[in-house]
């Protein structure tokens, strides 16, 4: 990704005249030296995800995969650098299912119970993602609690259809298993994500939903990569 897409991701519109000048020299020398990109980059891609996370154009899904970018290299770099300070795993460049930190989980979450909602009520003006992504990325607790009760009632909609039947059963199933990792014994769902949680729900929405809409190529040479994934 060319590193004008990049500043153009983290603007309004894609303005890059609105990114401050010296947030671009600082990213710029820290992928110059391989030192920390400040938390700035990480602030700004979060308040533009959230921004934008409804918009479907092809230069709103560029931006978007330029920002999902952006977090990355925030997160990983900062992993590489002071791996005992953070308390998350490396994330990998394709949806990684192996990865349980609370916030990827709950952004993984998030991807499955969107592609379930629009298996059983197709496209709509305003999904789950449009409606519940900004809470559910920094205070998960309630948000998850009302989208997994919606998540039954439309699961529990289609499960007389034979054409969906199949595809809905897989789709719980994941939910299921996400979810778990989760036990209300063990306190639920977090009542808040951190900067850097929030940052890798955004990783774990993004590559989900990727992962989900992949061709037959890409899921058959996935699954060569990852021959033991749930």
């Amino acid at each position: 990704i060319p590193l004008t897409l990049l500043l153009e991701s983290l603007a309004p519109r894609g303005d890059r005249n609105q990114v401050p000048t010296p947030l671009i020299g600082s990213m710029v020398k820290a992928a110059l030296h391989g030192s920390r990109y400040p938390l700035s980059v990480l602030e700004r891609a979060l308040e533009r995800t959230r921004a934008e996370i409804g918009r479907a154009d092809w230069a709103d899904q560029n931006r978007r995969d330029a920002r999902a970018a952006l977090i990355k290299a925030v997160l990983n770099r900062q992993r590489r650098l002071d791996p005992k300070t953070a308390k998350y795993k490396e994330v990998k460049r394709d949806m990684d299912p192996k990865n349980e930190s609370p916030g990827y989980s709950l952004g993984l979450l998030m991807a499955v119970l969107e592609r379930l909602q629009q298996t059983a009520q197709g496209d709509l003006n305003a999904t789950v993602v449009d409606r519940y992504f900004s809470s559910a990325s920094a205070t998960p607790k309630i948000a998850f609690v009302r989208l997994m009760k919606n998540a039954r009632h439309h699961a529990r909609k289609v499960k007389d259809d034979p054409e969906r039947r199949g595809i809905v059963y897989r789709i719980e199933r994941m939910m299921d298993e996400l979810a778990e990792r989760f036990d209300p014994k063990s306190n639920g769902f977090p009542a808040y994500l951190d900067l850097e949680q929030q940052g890798l729900f955004v990783l774990g929405y993004h590559q989900m939903r990727k992962w989900l809409w992949m061709k037959k190529e890409e899921r058959s040479q996935w699954e060569k990569d990852n021959p033991d994934a749930p």
